[in-house]
């Protein structure tokens, strides 16, 4: 399934006003609402199914967010396609489950585990990068606490943006350029697990020190740093990860750096 016409004037229009938002202030990025039809125009593959399922030299899987629909997350196609046309030997395998509101992620993290499982038996030398967006994240973040230690060698690169369960203090907290992010932001998701004494999914300290880890939360995203006195359904900077070229630059060196570096 492609994207129609419509969809890309619409990209187009909304990347324009995140290149204008993000060389303004903060302060104009606190409480800007977005359009929650965003996530739901249709979205494409990048490899066929049958051939994202076969071996290949690394795969790139990727969990869109809460109702886009089934395949790449509008989020990361930029990326991933930068990545399969600068690095061969590579395929795009979009993580099939719901992305339901109730935010149950149980069949996608299966998908995960199962596809990584099953690689390390029939193609012991594939790599894995992965991306998460959102639920997307969440489901990552998920299936990293199951994954045994020779799984997790097998990951190279780990991109989440826009993560509801992100907390402070982690290595691999980064803000739009790729650096360091100290502010002490609580995910919204997190913040609600931790008022009810729930467990929060969090990266182990090995991983999140391993460098293989880039979570990105925008000026502006309520979801990975909320703000109370905003009341958006959906804040624009959730949407705007996919248009913001210091994060789909710094995320796609990351990930072709983290490959090229097993590959040789």
């Amino acid at each position: 399934m492609m994207i129609g016409s419509f969809g890309f004037v619409f990209l187009g229009l909304l990347s324009a006003s995140a290149s204008r938002a993000y060389t303004g202030t903060n302060a104009a990025l606190e409480c800007r609402c977005g359009m929650s039809q965003f996530l739901t125009l249709p979205h494409a593959n990048i490899t066929s199914p049958a051939e994202a399922k076969r071996c290949a030299s690394y795969k790139l899987i990727d969990a869109r967010g809460t109702n886009e629909p089934q395949g790449v997350s509008t989020m990361f196609y930029p990326m991933i396609q930068n990545i399969l046309a600068n690095m061969t030997g590579g395929v795009s395998l979009p993580v099939e489950y719901p992305a339901a509101p109730n935010q149950n992620t149980t069949s996608g993290e299966s998908f995960v585990i199962d596809i990584i499982t099953e690689g390390l038996y029939h193609c012991p030398d594939q790599k894995y990068a992965m991306f998460g967006y959102s639920q997307g994240a969440s489901l990552m973040l998920n299936v990293l606490g199951q994954l045994n230690s020779s799984a997790l060698d097998s990951i190279k690169s780990v991109i989440l943006v826009g993560n509801p369960y992100r907390i402070p203090g982690k290595t691999s907290n980064v803000d739009a350029f790729g650096q360091h992010d100290k502010k002490a932001s609580v995910g919204m998701f997190a913040a609600h697990a931790i008022s009810s004494n729930s467990t929060i999914p969090e990266l182990l300290r090995e991983m999140d020190q391993s460098s293989k880890v880039l979570d990105y939360c925008l000026e502006g995203d309520l979801v990975c740093s909320p703000n109370p006195a905003c009341s958006c359904q959906i804040p624009a900077g959730h949407l705007s990860y996919g248009l913001v070229d210091s994060v789909q630059k710094t995320a796609f060196e990351h990930v072709i750096n983290r490959l090229q570096s097993v590959s040789n």
